[in-house]
């Protein structure tokens, strides 16, 4: 998540005109949907991937997201020590592959080197770097960026050189970072993450936002409404307890976080969230 350090270096960069990527018939649909608020499509988020299916966090995993259709492929970035930007969830490489040490304190080579892990057994999977996933996703499914880093600029020159600012979201922990972020670029989109209610209002206030972050706290219909009203989406979790429940057989966990008006979720079992919503008419015909 952002720190407050990292906003100086921020704005310093200066924004890039967007370039749109040549775009399949399936990202159109998407892009529309998440564009349409109102809509009765609710976007499914595959976290770090499809890390069920093959590692987290890889491009196989990527990949895996794109065949199945979602909407949305979620990925943490992380820089090497000599400021190369890749993607790996962990502060360091030791749960998810053959090596060991904080990802900060390795060059590129090293953590290139170093091979994926999947249910404990090692895979010829390579941990990617930014630009890779995003070359492989433009124009084919969106990416939710959860910065874990202060490499801002940086990650704004991959989007730009790489032509994604369509397909990224920048997730993002205040209103003022996404304020900050779309001061580069209006067309850059962001996820702002809020704890309370009373947050949404002190947000729409700073500025706008594609999508926004709640928790089961302020999972109301007031809220969600508000968030709607300003354009937004409402982005909510299933991680946890209610993939649990889904993936034990209760798809009826889903309508639960539904029920008040949240039209994102974020999970592991995608391909479950994608039976449930089609069940319900809650996704594309």
């Amino acid at each position: 998540m952002f720190r407050k350090v990292l906003f100086a270096a921020l704005l310093q960069v200066a924004g890039s005109s967007i370039v749109c990527a040549q775009e399949t018939a399936r990202f159109k649909e998407i892009n529309k949907a998440f564009l349409s608020p109102d809509s009765k499509i609710v976007l499914i988020a595959s976290h770090r991937g499809t890390h069920n299916d093959f590692p987290e966090n890889s491009m196989a995993s990527f990949k895996r997201g794109i065949e199945l259709g979602i909407d949305i492929l979620e990925l943490d970035v992380r820089h090497t020590k000599d400021d190369s930007l890749v993607v790996m969830h962990d502060a360091s490489v030791d749960r998810t592959t053959n090596g060991t040490g904080k990802v900060s304190d390795l060059t590129f080579e090293e953590v290139r080197k170093l091979r994926l892990k999947f249910n404990g057994q090692l895979t010829e999977e390579k941990v990617p770097t930014l630009e890779e996933a995003l070359n492989l996703a433009k124009g084919k499914i969106l990416v939710d960026l959860d910065i874990k880093t202060n490499r801002v600029p940086q990650i704004i020159k991959v989007v730009d050189r790489t032509q994604t600012a369509s397909t990224t979201m920048f997730f993002l922990g205040r209103g003022i970072y996404a304020k900050m972020v779309k001061e580069q670029n209006p067309g850059f989109r962001t996820l702002v993450r809020t704890h309370q209610a009373s947050d949404i209002d002190s947000l729409f206030a700073i500025t706008k936002t594609e999508a926004v972050h709640i928790d089961p706290s302020h999972n109301t219909v007031e809220v969600t409404a508000k968030i709607k009203k300003n354009g937004g989406r409402v982005w909510i979790n299933a991680l946890g307890e209610v993939d649990k429940r889904a993936a034990a057989g209760d798809l009826e966990a889903y309508g639960e976080l539904l029920k008040n008006g949240a039209n994102m979720i974020q999970t592991d079992y995608p391909a479950l969230l994608m039976k449930y919503l089609k069940s319900k008419n809650r996704y594309y015909n």
